[in-house]
């Protein structure tokens, strides 16, 4: 854990510096509401139930597997982390909060979850420190909807904390819905300061992410039976067997993905969470030699008309016609094109200046408004041409600054080259119309 860029402590230690208060009113009001109501809530169930030695010993091995787990995990963890979209992002510590929940008091309970998140956030986000605002209300939310359960638990069961037995069927009843409560109070609360941030978010955003649902209650599922194994004192078993199915399925994803994901199988240039594993690699050595490294973000211009006018295979055969114009004007081996995601490319160019980046996008451009997709249809020969809208951004720009950050800014510039009539390159936020660090901001 020694790779920080330097100056990161002291911002951590400068509160007037933080990007928290640079939020929104209305999101900075929900996520300051949200961590109060998260330490009321907390303070007021920690004395409710005493607290026993064996529990504290669960507390610690609960502790104990989650670090582990996310340990072995982390390098998949990352990539999981950024390819995901708008929604919650789910990863394997609901298995030891869950369980947590089921077995300890609630201020335990919540130790287990500050803990896991904590040392996630060191060892799986913390390359994005200035960004940590965001998982620090991640954390709050799951700690707010397990104290929601809890209180669930309580008044529902006799065996509370602890796992009921077999019978009756009412108390596994209860255990079922105070599960669904955490998961949905832990959504919606996500699901809020997403839609405030990006009031241009939809609902498939917000929603159609079913395999993230599926594997949130394939965890808690999981959690359950990890509850069981260690009440009744299976605890060498659950390691043994657990770190087992851990460390097989997460290599199991990793090599799919490695195998399956490289490219963009519309277009053929990379994929984006192909771009952002090779990406951060780049952007490390340029930190260490102290040099500059481009980024470009396009935006085909129209696109919806395209798909509206001339249907979807058109659109797909624009895609890959601006992939094929990129590709043509960037380096190969060198330069990395990607498919950002809809109708956005990216392409991360080292060793450059803006003066040369600047020129290498407005051959793309030039290239791009000389091009034009040709079908039939109906007996007639029709013609599609396109222009595409581009922001250009320097690496580094600020102390700290990620990947995300870059590609953040080089959107907030194309979007610029778009207010200014499109088909156009800007690489200098336009004065009456700054570009700040936030896209939600535009």
């Amino acid at each position: 854990m020694g790779d920080r860029p330097a100056g990161t402590w002291s911002y951590a230690l400068s509160p007037a510096r933080w990007e928290l208060w640079r939020l929104p009113p209305r999101v900075l009001c929900l996520v300051l509401a949200v961590h109060v109501a998260t330490i009321g809530s907390t303070l007021a169930t920690a004395w409710a139930f005493d607290i026993e030695r064996h529990q504290l010993v669960i507390a610690a091995l609960l502790i104990g597997l989650g670090i582990v787990h996310l340990e072995l995990s982390r390098n998949i963890e990352r990539l999981r982390a950024k390819e995901a979209g708008a929604g919650p992002y789910y990863d394997f510590k609901t298995v030891w909060n869950v369980a947590a929940l089921l077995l300890l008091p609630p201020i335990l309970a919540t130790t287990v979850i500050v803990s896991t998140h904590l040392y996630g956030f060191l060892r799986v986000h913390r390359r994005n420190d200035r960004k940590a605002h965001r998982w620090a209300y991640s954390g709050a939310t799951v700690v707010l909807a397990t104290q929601a359960a809890a209180v669930v638990l309580a008044l529902g069961t006799d065996t509370f904390p602890g796992i009921p037995g077999p019978t009756p069927l009412v108390a596994w009843l209860v255990v079922f819905v105070a599960a669904t409560i955490r998961w949905l109070v832990n959504y919606l609360l996500i699901i809020l300061v997403s839609g405030l941030m990006r009031p241009r978010m939809t609902f498939k955003d917000a929603f159609v992410q079913l395999g993230e649902q599926v594997n949130e209650a394939a965890a808690t599922a999981l959690a359950i039976v990890v509850a069981l194994l260690i009440q009744h004192d299976y605890e060498v078993l659950l390691v043994c067997v657990y770190l087992l199915v851990g460390v097989l399925q997460q290599t199991s994803y990793y090599h799919h993905w490695k195998r399956e994901r490289p490219y963009d199988q519309v277009t053929g240039v990379y994929s984006r969470t192909s771009f952002i594993e090779q990406a951060e690699g780049v952007l490390k050595r340029a930190r260490f030699r102290g040099d500059s490294v481009g980024c470009l973000l396009l935006d085909l211009d129209y696109f919806k008309k395209i798909n509206d006018t001339h249907g979807h295979n058109v659109g797909d055969q624009a895609l890959v016609a601006l992939a094929d114009a990129i590709k043509q004007e960037v380096r190969e081996g060198k330069d990395i094109p990607a498919r950002w995601g809809g109708e956005e490319f990216v392409v991360l160019v080292p060793e450059v200046t803006i003066e040369t980046l600047r020129q290498i996008a407005e051959r793309i451009r030039t290239r791009v408004s000389l091009t034009s997709v040709i079908y039939t249809r109906q007996e007639r020969t029709r013609s599609v041409s396109m222009t595409v809208s581009i922001g250009a951004a320097i690496f580094p720009s600020v102390a700290d600054e990620g990947l995300l950050d870059l590609v953040e800014r080089a959107d907030l510039l194309m979007y610029a080259a778009k207010d200014a009539g499109r088909n156009q390159v800007c690489s200098v936020p336009p004065r009456n119309n700054p570009v700040s660090d936030y896209a939600t901001d535009r």
